[in-house]
């Protein structure tokens, strides 16, 4: 008999991102070890980015049950001049207007611990429901949004459930708290709202031991590390796609593709890799392709530097052409936000690069956690923050083939693929040690 577990989580198709993958991920593969999950979602959400084809990847007789909400992100959006689902939390914060600029001191002082926490009115309920139905003994709760943490306080609490708390990404100390207008009380409200989370969850789940560490710093206790990463079975349809056509963009003739995936916010610009094609690099030997959504300033950036004709722009794309695109240049772009917690920051996009086989060129602090996973899986170079010349040497390698290209992964057994990840999360519902995953105590 299958253990049953209740996922509360915000984001699920058709919203896109990275955030949503984890989850959906977990819930596909985790009847394969004896857990069965149960969805909680939003009926009515604001997401910044939507991406329809994940859909095709919830299993066809996974229970999903949702309710609505009410937000007062629409307030923010409002104030800032947009519509709720047009504001990209990750790429723009700061406000250019007067309307704008109260909008994200409303966001960063009066939506504690964010702009999502309406939903806990209606999804506590549900929750009752469902662990009652479903004869549920365990819930685990996944933020950002970390306003959804709350169910799973309230479900224990209230019926004693186990409760796993999982963070995809920091929350007081989060990167992007840093370009907001915060004051000093709303620090404190958001660190006690915190630490009442890490006190109460029976398990707290996070993303690397950097993220645990400075949780250790919050609140004494074990946290267990489950990392993001990839699924080898998406690899494998992008090989097969690739095999159909074998045109590839590097060659002689034809400059290095360098492409970065994913969103770029204003701490992510990568100021130093465009120097560098200003200044060190042979003109027309690099292309640089942006895949997703960029802080407005970029474009504008590449334009006063001259580099329109050598850096293009492609919106977001649904994750199986993103991962393609991974999958065909010649190089791949990690730009790690330059914010006191840089060291710590490990983007869900590094998973899927390694799979990709692409050198990888990170440009960030070449002692952080994403640094050490590059360097540990032999799979690229590193440049520091605002080291232009450090940047072109990295290229000049990767122009020269110094750094080699793999194959691409597919086996499920990899440390980092889906799979894996899932079988430490499904023994950790049943109350097993994951001895990879666990922290020693920190204080």
């Amino acid at each position: 008999m299958s253990r049953k577990v209740l996922i509360v989580t915000y984001y699920w198709p058709p919203s896109g991102g990275p955030g949503v993958q984890r989850y959906l991920k977990f819930a596909r593969y985790l009847p394969e070890f004896g857990i069965e999950p149960v969805v909680l979602t939003v009926e009515n959400p604001t997401y910044p980015t939507r991406d329809p084809t994940l859909a095709r990847e919830i299993p066809t007789d996974l229970k999903i049950y949702s309710t609505r909400t009410v937000e007062p992100f629409g307030l923010y959006a409002g104030l800032s001049g947009k519509k709720a689902e047009s504001i990209k939390p990750t790429v723009e914060l700061k406000g250019r207007t007067f309307k704008s600029r109260v909008g994200s001191w409303i966001r960063a002082n009066i939506f504690i611990p964010d702009a999502r926490a309406g939903w806990l009115l209606t999804a506590r309920g549900k929750a009752d429901e469902l662990v009652l139905k479903h004869s549920i003994e365990t819930v685990i709760t996944t933020g950002p949004p970390h306003s959804v943490h709350f169910v799973g306080k309230y479900m224990k609490t209230r019926q004693g459930l186990r409760w796993l708390a999982d963070f995809r990404d920091p929350w007081s100390s989060i990167h992007y708290n840093q370009l907001l207008p915060r004051t000093r009380l709303a620090e404190r409200v958001d660190e006690t709202l915190e630490k009442s989370i890490l006190q109460l969850a029976d398990e707290v789940i996070v993303v690397s031991r950097k993220q645990a560490e400075e949780f250790g710093k919050i609140y004494d206790r074990t946290y267990r590390v489950i990392t993001n990463g990839f699924d080898p079975g998406d690899f494998k349809v992008v090989e097969t796609e690739m095999a159909r056509d074998r045109s590839t963009p590097s060659g002689p003739n034809k400059p290095l593709l360098v492409r970065h995936v994913g969103s770029i916010g204003e701490a992510s610009i990568p100021e130093a890799l465009l120097k560098a094609l200003k200044d060190h690099i042979t003109p027309g030997s690099v292309r640089l392709e942006f895949v997703g959504e960029v802080h407005s300033k970029l474009p504008g950036l590449v334009e006063k530097m001259g580099l329109t004709d050598h850096v293009a722009f492609e919106g977001y794309q649904p994750h199986q052409k993103a991962l393609q695109r991974m999958c065909d240049a010649d190089a791949l772009l990690l730009s790690i936000p330059n914010v006191d917690e840089a060291l710590n920051i490990i983007p869900g996009k590094l998973f899927e690069y390694l799979a990709s086989g692409r050198p990888i060129l990170l440009i960030g602090p070449n002692d952080g956690e994403s640094a050490r996973i590059i360097r540990e899986e032999e799979a690229g170079l590193v440049a520091p923050f605002g080291d232009a010349a450090a940047v072109a040497q990295a290229l000049e390698a990767l122009i020269e083939g110094k750094v080699q290209p793999r194959p691409i992964v597919t086996q499920k057994d990899h440390p980092y693929s889906r799979h894996t990840l899932t079988r430490q999360l499904a023994q950790l519902i049943s109350g097993e040690s994951i001895r990879s995953a666990v922290t020693s105590r920190t204080s």
